[in-house]
């Protein structure tokens, strides 16, 4: 659900941060990046950046040109003239490869004294490790948020599919494999760099969704593979095709084609 009014906290001297709904559903999740683009073609004098996350947006300010109660007050001003999100959204749709209940991810769990997740979430739902890669590789996931740590995301299904049961670790894991794609309820999370984390791992991604320095072809204009707003669709590879893409980074060349979200079906 959107708020019929945002909620407004201040956050040291620089920050403020809007909730503006509490379900991070699709339409909030438009609502919220439509909000971002509206905030950042406004050329407020004291803006710095923004950061959006499934229910929030964070706005950076200059506190020596202004005060967050002053900034909170020209939001909403911004706001009073109404958010429109088009019935039909165009996106970008990008095809990765993940390399389900790898030998990394596999490692790792033992290291934890656990199963491999895949057969874990298997047992959950009573079906085999390739329905649930058949589930998980069913829909289309809307990414909601980039992380903390360039070239990670979090996204959830934008189609009708089957919900997998899963539960997180006990207690988080000191360290992640670099590539993991982990799930946790809804949402399907990349762990770009080797981090701690507390999500079930489905597999491995063999290619970059970061490269500061261009040096694949579709990094040439923007560093990050993976936006906010983009469409993912995961296909699964085996070890020989895990190994190859990991070999030629450099030159792996990405299915991206242009889908459309209709959010209020």
């Amino acid at each position: 659900m959107v708020y019929s009014e945002p909620l407004f906290l201040i956050g040291g001297d620089s920050f403020v941060t809007m909730e503006l709904g509490d379900d991070g559903s699709l339409h909030l999740n438009l609502y919220i990046l439509v909000l971002e683009k509206m905030i950042n073609a406004a050329k407020f004098p004291w803006f710095i950046d923004t950061t959006s996350m499934r229910t929030t947006i964070v706005v950076h300010f200059d506190p020596f040109a202004i005060q967050a109660e002053q900034v909170i007050a020209e939001l909403k001003e911004l706001i009073s003239g109404g958010v429109h999100i088009p019935e039909i959204v165009v996106s970008k749709l990008i095809h990765l490869p993940v390399y389900y209940n790898d030998p990394l991810t596999r490692e790792c769990a033992k290291n934890y004294n656990l199963p491999p997740n895949l057969e874990l979430i298997a047992s959950d739902n009573n079906i085999s490790i390739d329905e649930v890669i058949s589930i998980h590789t069913r829909p289309r996931y809307f990414v909601s948020y980039i992380c903390f740590t360039y070239g990670s995301f979090g996204a959830f299904p934008l189609d009708p599919s089957p919900v997998l049961k899963n539960s997180k670790y006990k207690s988080p894991r000191k360290w992640t494999p670099p590539g993991t794609l982990g799930i946790g309820g809804t949402t399907t999370f990349f762990y770009s760099i080797s981090s701690s984390g507390g999500l079930m791992m489905l597999g491995s991604i063999p290619c970059p969704t970061v490269d500061s320095e261009g040096r694949n072809r579709f990094f040439k204009d923007d560093p990050l593979l993976v936006r906010p707003g983009n469409v993912l669709k995961f296909f699964p590879i085996d070890q020989d095709e895990y190994g190859y893409i990991k070999a030629h980074a450099v030159d792996y060349t990405y299915r991206i084609e242009e889908t459309q979200i209709r959010w209020k079906e």
